[in-house]
C-alpha cells in the first residue's frame, strides 16, 4: 500500500535518535530559514523523502512548498516512496530536472513554472553558479527574467557574471524586465518608447543604458499626458521660420530623433519647471529648438532658456533674430502654471504603459514587486522628483 502524506514512518527503534536527528538538521540546513520547517516535516515521513536533500534539493523544496497541483503532489511523493527514477518523478511533477544540480541554498520563494527539456537543460547548465551562496541570486534573477521575458531573456541574464547597478541592483533588474517586456510586446504602448529594443547578442551595459533611456521616455510620456494643450504662445511664421510647439509625446520623441537630441528625456524640465518647448522649423525641417520659461524679473515675460541647433549645435543669429521677432508678436499673459498632468491624467498615462506588462506576469508577488517598482519610478506613490536642469546635448 502506497503511503501518503497523511502517514509517517515508523519511530526508529536502534538507540541513535539523537544522531539521526542532528544528521537530518544537517542535510536541512541548507535550505531557507522561513521554508525549513515544512521541509523538515516532510522529512521525517521517510528515509527515501529526507534523502532528497542530497541527491534532489529542488524536489523537497517543490513537495514541501505546495508546488503544483495536489494531484500531481502525491503522485510524485509516491513515486519518491517506492524508489522511481527521480527524472521520472520530477517529469510527472512538471518540475524543471535541470534544477536538481542546484543546492538547497538556491530556494528562497516558492517555485514557479520554469522551463523543462533536455535541450534547455544542457544551455543553461554552461551557467550554474559554483558557490552556493551565488545560486540563490542567480536563481531569482533568472526566476524574474523567465517571468517576463521569456526562455531567451532568462538564458541571457543566466550567463551575466556582473551586472553594472549602482545602488539598489533589484531597481535595476525591474526596469531591465520591464524594457525586455516592452521590446517583445510591439503592439503596446511601451514599446512605441522604446529607443532600441533588447536582443540576446547586446552587451549587458548596452541593455542597461537602453533600459534607462526608455524609463526616462517612460517618465516624459507620463508627464504629458495627453499633451500640453496650453502652449503659452502660438506657433507662427517669422521671416521664413516656422514655430511649431512640441505638444505631445508623439512630438518629442520626433522631435529628438530629428535634432539628434534628448528632448525625449526631458520629464524633468517639464514637471518640475514652468516651461514650453517649440520646433523652428525651415521648409518643413525641423533646424533648432527653443526652451522658454517665465523670465525671473517678470512672470508675464518670456525668457530664452535655451537655444539650440542640431546635435546641440549653436543656433545660427538669423533664427535668434526670428525667435526674438516671434516673441514680439505674441500677446503676453501669465504663465499657465506648473506644466504636468493632473493626478487623474497621470494615473491614466501609467495604467497605459504599465497594465499590460502587469496583466501579462503570471506570479502574484513578482508582480506586486514590479507594480511597486513602476509606481516609486514614476513619482506616482508621493516620490518627488528633483527639481533641475537637462541640456538639450546629449
Amino acid at each position: 500500500m502506497r503511503k501518503t502524506f497523511t502517514e509517517t514512518k515508523k519511530p526508529v527503534q536502534h538507540g541513535d535518535v539523537l544522531r539521526h536527528m542532528d544528521e537530518r538538521d544537517e542535510r536541512l540546513s541548507g535550505f531557507h530559514e522561513d521554508f525549513r520547517e515544512p521541509v523538515r516535516a516532510l522529512s521525517c515521513m521517510s528515509d527515501r523523502v529526507e534523502e532528497l536533500a542530497e541527491s534532489f534539493p529542488a524536489l523537497l523544496f517543490a513537495l514541501a512548498t505546495g508546488y503544483g497541483d495536489a494531484k500531481r503532489r502525491a503522485t510524485a511523493f509516491n513515486m519518491v516512496m517506492e524508489g522511481e527514477p527521480l527524472k521520472s518523478t520530477a517529469s510527472a511533477f512538471d518540475l524543471p530536472y535541470w534544477l536538481r544540480k542546484l543546492p538547497a541554498q538556491a530556494f528562497t520563494a516558492p517555485l514557479r513554472n520554469l522551463p523543462r527539456g533536455d535541450g534547455f537543460a544542457r544551455r543553461i547548465a554552461n551557467f550554474l553558479p559554483k558557490s552556493p551562496a551565488a545560486c540563490a541570486i542567480w536563481f531569482d534573477r533568472v526566476s524574474d527574467a523567465f517571468a517576463v521575458g521569456g526562455v531567451d531573456y532568462m538564458l541571457w541574464m543566466a550567463r551575466q557574471k556582473r551586472l553594472p547597478f549602482a545602488g539598489d541592483g533589484r531597481d535595476a533588474l525591474m526596469l531591465m524586465g520591464a524594457w525586455v517586456w516592452a521590446s517583445q510586446h510591439k503592439d503596446s504602448f511601451a514599446h512605441s518608447l522604446i529607443r532600441l529594443p533588447w536582443t540576446a547578442d547586446m552587451s549587458v551595459k548596452r541593455a542597461y543604458d537602453e533600459a534607462r533611456a526608455w524609463e526616462r521616455r517612460a517618465d516624459l510620456a507620463i508627464t504629458l499626458g495627453s499633451g500640453k494643450a496650453d502652449t503659452w504662445f502660438s506657433g507662427d511664421t517669422v521671416n521664413g521660420f516656422e514655430f511649431v510647439p512640441i505638444r505631445t509625446i508623439s512630438d518629442f520623441l520626433a522631435e529628438s530623433k530629428a535634432m539628434g537630441n534628448c528632448l525625449d528625456q526631458y520629464a524633468s524640465p517639464i514637471n518640475n519647471t514652468h516651461v514650453r518647448v517649440f520646433s523652428i522649423r525651415k521648409d518643413g525641417e525641423p533646424i533648432a529648438n527653443v526652451e522658454l520659461a517665465p523670465h525671473d524679473d517678470d512672470c508675464l515675460m518670456p525668457g530664452i532658456e535655451q537655444l539650440r541647433g542640431p546635435r546641440n549645435n549653436r543656433a545660427a543669429p538669423e533664427i535668434w533674430q526670428a525667435t526674438y521677432a516671434w516673441l514680439g508678436q505674441q500677446t503676453f499673459r501669465v504663465f499657465p502654471g506648473p506644466s504636468h498632468s493632473g493626478r487623474t491624467e497621470v494615473a491614466a498615462s501609467w495604467d497605459r504603459l504599465w497594465a499590460p506588462l502587469l496583466e501579462d506576469i503570471p506570479d502574484v508577488s513578482l508582480r506586486k514587486r514590479v507594480r511597486h517598482f513602476a509606481r516609486q519610478a514614476h513619482g506616482c506613490a508621493g516620490v518627488q522628483r528633483e527639481a533641475g536642469r537637462i541640456s538639450l546635448d546629449l
